[in-house]
């Protein structure tokens, strides 16, 4: 969980990073620009977030037709998500094309509710919403950081050709918060690395049931596989005992006993090869994540 928050404020900052650059491309220099905006303005880019929103809020109130409304209503959805306050943030960008359609922040919105979606772990929603996007804009930056985060989507599903694709159909000219090449490098270590060593959890439960223990040892789990094949060699033992002894319903009880344990040692090796590709899944994505941290701009 620590490792998929570390991913997610990474992939967040970056991406946040790649949509704010065009988000406010057409607004006026600061000091032809409303006051009361531009004392909001500074709150919000200090991290003040609670006061930059009842700033903007302020300014809403008292201009109601200031020509920075649709910034203003923007920045404030932006307060909620930075604040998480997922539910509010979602609602305020999923509202805002309707309220602003014809301004260039509408697709930053879009955007958002797909970065909302992939935060919340719903990855089939985001790159959904995402897809949507890509055939509604035009614009080089909002296509670039929708094929980014669709990306991400794919990697945290582990399905690494579509994630390639998607880091594939970033142009270098799009890429204004990150050098291209950088992503394009990404896409190499993808292609490079994947598909990922990985142990057939089928095929571990069939050599514990065929041999006790052996599965576990396929695994690479030998302490586990020792015990698996100790218990079980005891179990059967003590059942043969009993049966040379004619001590049948002690041969009964043995047999119920060690027949859970045998069971067990089959669904525990099943269970050891899922933990082994989770592990090996996960220590790659923190690869790809230090890589991505260091396309960043310093």
């Amino acid at each position: 969980m620590q490792l998929q928050n570390m991913i997610h404020v990474l992939i967040k900052s970056l991406y946040c990073l790649l949509i704010s650059i065009p988000a406010f491309a057409t607004s006026v220099h600061a000091e032809t620009a409303n006051p009361q905006y531009r004392y909001a303005e500074q709150l919000f880019e200090s991290g003040d977030y609670r006061a930059a929103r009842l700033a903007y809020k302020r300014l809403l109130f008292y201009d109601p037709d200031t020509e920075f409304r649709d910034i203003a209503d923007y920045r404030i959805a932006q307060t909620y998500y930075y604040q998480n306050d997922a539910t509010r943030a979602e609602g305020l960008f999923r509202k805002f094309p309707a309220i602003h359609p014809n301004s260039p922040l509408r697709f930053q919105s879009q955007l958002m509710l797909g970065q909302l979606h992939f935060d919340a772990g719903a990855y089939s929603q985001a790159r959904s919403s995402l897809f949507e996007l890509l055939h509604t804009s035009e614009e080089p930056e909002v296509i670039a950081a929708a094929h980014y985060l669709r990306s991400w989507c794919y990697i945290h599903t582990t399905d690494w050709n579509r994630a390639i694709s998607e880091l594939r159909q970033i142009d270098a000219s799009q890429t204004g918060a990150f050098p291209g090449e950088k992503v394009h490098e990404l896409a190499d270590t993808l292609l490079k690395e994947t598909p990922l060593p990985s142990k057939s959890p089928q095929v571990a439960g069939w050599l514990s049931t065929v041999v006790p223990g052996s599965g576990q040892f396929y695994v690479g789990k030998m302490k586990e596989g020792v015990l698996a094949a100790a218990l079980s060699g005891t179990f059967i033992y003590l059942a043969v005992d009993a049966v040379r002894d004619r001590r049948y319903i002690d041969c009964a009880g043995i047999s119920l006993v060690g027949w859970q344990f045998y069971w067990g040692n089959r669904t525990g090796a099943q269970q050891l090869a899922s933990e082994y590709n989770k592990h090996h899944e996960q220590a790659f994505i923190e690869a790809l994540k230090r890589q991505a941290q260091n396309a960043q701009p310093q």
